[in-house]
């Protein structure tokens, strides 16, 4: 065997890895959302077989990308997280605050008035990743609120707590209610976005 020969097999292998790479990624998204339907239908307690069979993959493939099924719902958190995460970035780069505040929040409500999965989730797990991400989105809505106050958009003693707070306590309640029309969640976003409005002297 000479020595092009005897590369061949490596390239090979190299060429199947990004196929594979892919294709994991790939499984791993459909058992998210797999799980979101599921979850929607049977509550968390729904088992892993179940989830397996929708997304078309075997419990095997569920059991590489997630130990536990505490594991997967903390999955669904952070992907939800990270698309808020995304919507606060933008907002930062706006020249009007204020106003970029708000629709961060509206484009989140509206979100969650299409969510399969209720938006109000009960779940008393714990998961590092998804502290870590909940303390980066916190972080990053600090930010947004000290631009916006800055700007006389925002109430100086407002707290990013107390907007999770109200916004949180928004999403459970019409979340429970099982409340799918947007009019309504924006309607109740706009609320809580007012009452972080700087009192009128």
């Amino acid at each position: 065997m000479n020595a092009v020969d005897a590369e061949v097999p490596v390239r090979e292998t190299e060429g199947a890895e990004g196929p594979r790479r892919a294709d994991a990624v790939r499984n791993r998204e459909k058992v998210i959302a797999a799980a979101e339907q599921v979850f929607a239908e049977r509550g968390v307690e729904a088992g892993i077989p179940e989830i397996a069979v929708r997304a078309g993959v075997g419990k095997g493939t569920v059991y590489r990308n997630f130990e536990t099924k505490d594991d997967l719902v903390a999955a669904i958190l952070i992907r939800r997280l990270n698309r808020f995460d995304e919507d606060i970035l933008e907002a930062l780069e706006s020249e009007d605050p204020g106003a970029a505040f708000r629709e961060a929040m509206r484009k989140a409500a509206a979100r969650a008035s299409d969510l399969t999965f209720p938006a109000g989730i009960y779940w008393p797990g714990k998961s590092t990743e998804l502290d870590e991400t909940k303390a980066r989105v916190k972080d990053h809505m600090t930010r947004l609120v000290r631009k916006a106050k800055r700007e006389g958009a925002i109430r100086k003693d407002a707290k990013v707590d107390e907007i999770w707070t109200l916004f949180g306590g928004v999403c459970r309640t019409l979340g429970d209610a099982g409340e799918k029309d947007p009019g309504v969640w924006r309607r109740h976003t706009d609320l809580v976005v007012d009452a972080f409005r700087p009192p009128v002297n």
